[in-house]
């Protein structure tokens, strides 16, 4: 059975004290990027900083933090910069 699952590139937000109350197991994920299941992860040499948009901070995330997660994105996302997105 073929099932249209959605990927997406991740990090965790690394303000745990701030999003252990809604999910104390598996943090809170900030969705870079939409994938598919066998893409490989987009070169990335340096440390790059992401901004979570449920708690505001800004944190350095290495290219190994990076993870592929089973989720839909909203009509409104935007791509983070390395990922395609806007260049600000």
């Amino acid at each position: 059975m073929w099932e249209d699952n959605t990927y997406c590139w991740v990090v965790s937000c690394k303000n745990w004290w701030f999003h252990h109350r809604r999910n104390p197991f598996f943090g809170h994920k900030i969705i870079l990027a939409e994938t598919d299941a066998i893409e490989p992860l987009p070169p990335l040499d340096l440390q790059f900083s992401v901004c979570c948009e449920e708690c505001g901070k800004t944190y350095k995330y290495e290219p190994s933090d990076v993870l592929r997660y089973e989720q839909r994105v909203g009509e409104s996302f935007t791509p983070h910069p390395l990922f395609g997105g806007n260049q600000e």
